[in-house]
């Protein structure tokens, strides 16, 4: 089994789980994927029993020496109570045993603004409505944040975990629009992947020659390596989820990237993407 934590150059990444997803037929999920297509990628990319499970999650990027800020990259599906498997979210208990208390994280990145990214982000409603992470400034994606604000696209929890931080943040300076490319630290830089949401963002760290990628919902799941043309129906417009899929990935197998996912399952969460028989292939670190 592969890796939760991994060094690149002067930085460590390390898996920050929530909680388990929904278990799905993938058929409601790729709805455009046949069963014969799901065939070649049943035994790795679905459940024994045949089922689409994601894991909901964020990651710390902070520097192996201890100096610099600690940065949080999306804050899971939030607190619950859920009604499948267990009643809550342990994001803030796992970023604890990792030595770290919310008022430690001083950059909160936003690689989408789904319910399964933000969850953590506020703590409380309306009136009483206060910043989990306290000392963090949010980075989202403007077309993001454009988009999802617009009352056409409906999305309660963007209304109750995002929309705050334009009082909230504003009035702490936590919140910050992000339109293209933004450096946020000394090697780690938002990258705009757009499509899977209007401002979907990947977060780039490279450090002493070595890279790696988080990649939010760039792909959902371990077969989309391979057929890199499957779309999920949780994607804005597929035709730019793809590009950016194929884009990046590209990239990835080029130049040797890690790849952090978002969804894949713990300890496979974490690879690089290598070409195998002129294949695209998935192997965990």
């Amino acid at each position: 089994m592969g890796s939760t934590q991994i060094k690149v150059g002067d930085y460590e990444i390390s898996v920050v789980d929530d909680h388990i997803g929904l278990r799905r037929n993938p058929a409601d999920v790729f709805v455009d994927v046949t069963k014969a297509e799901w065939d070649p990628h049943r035994h790795y990319a679905l459940t024994p029993d045949g089922f689409w499970e994601a894991q909901w999650r964020g990651h710390l990027i902070r520097r192996v020496d201890g100096t610099g800020d600690n940065i949080l990259v999306d804050t899971g599906m939030g607190p619950g109570p859920y009604e499948h498997g267990p009643p809550q979210g342990d994001l803030l208990t796992n970023l604890e045993k990792l030595g770290v208390k919310a008022a430690d994280i001083n950059n909160v990145v936003t690689t989408h603004c789904h319910g399964d990214h933000i969850g953590w982000n506020m703590q409380g409603t309306g009136a009483s409505a206060s910043t989990t992470f306290p000392n963090a400034t949010y980075h989202i994606a403007k077309n993001d944040w454009t988009y999802y604000s617009d009352p056409d696209n409906e999305n309660d929890v963007f209304d109750v975990q995002v929309a705050p931080l334009e009082s909230t943040g504003k009035s702490t300076g936590q919140l910050k629009l992000v339109l293209g490319e933004l450096e946020i630290m000394d090697g780690v830089s938002l990258l705009p992947t757009n499509g899977h949401t209007p401002g979907h963002q990947c977060v780039l760290v490279q450090s002493r020659g070595e890279t790696a990628v988080l990649t939010g919902d760039l792909f959902h799941n371990i077969a989309q390596i391979r057929e890199q043309h499957w779309c999920p129906v949780f994607d804005w417009r597929t035709d730019l989820s793809t590009a950016s899929r194929r884009w990046l990935l590209w990239r990835a197998i080029s130049e040797n990237w890690i790849v952090v996912s978002g969804h894949l399952p713990t300890r496979i969460s974490i690879g690089k993407v290598i070409e195998k028989q002129g294949k695209p292939t998935w192997v965990a670190v």
